[in-house]
């Protein structure tokens, strides 16, 4: 439960901030190859679960980068395959708040920092809050990955359960289920 819960804590707040600034900086035009961005934020959407859980420990059970068993690895997975939802969210948001708002205030003396933190992050308040959460459920239910990555010390909800009902425990089973459903249902309420 703790491995879940932190797992889900970080690669909502890590995927809600990525998006957010590759979201500003695609929709604003703001660097070159803004163009790109979108793409790449988007590209994880074509490849399975279990295949990236693959790459990834292929990728990452050799030096110079040793993640596989730890956390990291499945915070790295996580943030891959929930970022397609979490910039999609932010980027619908932020095309629907006008440039003419943080020009406005740029006219008026503010600088690019200011309009976006007196103008920008007020209204995006709701789409962050809502992004965050859409994420941290997807990442409290995710098995694909998961199952691939996962060590005993780094076992998250969805593989104990899943190794629960290989064995027949729906007793385990349905309270583990339970528990996922009240922590995501305070998530939503919250």
């Amino acid at each position: 439960m703790i491995n879940t819960l932190i797992l889900g804590v970080v690669s909502a707040t890590a995927v809600t901030g990525i998006a957010l600034v590759v979201g500003y900086l695609a929709s604003r035009r703001l660097v070159p190859g803004h163009q790109a961005l979108p793409i790449l934020a988007m590209a994880p959407i074509a490849v399975p679960g279990i295949v990236m859980g693959v790459g990834l420990f292929l990728v990452y059970t050799r030096p110079p980068f040793l993640l596989y068993g730890t956390l990291w690895i499945l915070i790295v997975a996580f943030v891959t395959l929930e970022m397609p939802a979490g910039f999609q969210q932010v980027q619908t948001a932020l095309r629907g708040l006008h440039v003419e708002l943080e020009e406005a205030s740029r006219i008026f003396g503010a600088t690019r920092l200011q309009a976006l933190w007196q103008i920008t992050a007020p209204l995006l308040r709701t789409t962050i809050i809502a992004t965050w959460s859409i994420v941290f459920i997807g990442v409290m239910r995710e098995l694909s990955a998961a199952i691939v990555l996962f060590t005993s010390q780094t076992k998250v909800i969805s593989v104990l359960i899943y190794d629960l009902n290989e064995s027949g425990d729906l007793a385990a089973i349905s309270v583990l289920g339970i528990s996922m459903l009240l922590i995501t249902f305070a998530v939503v309420l919250a």
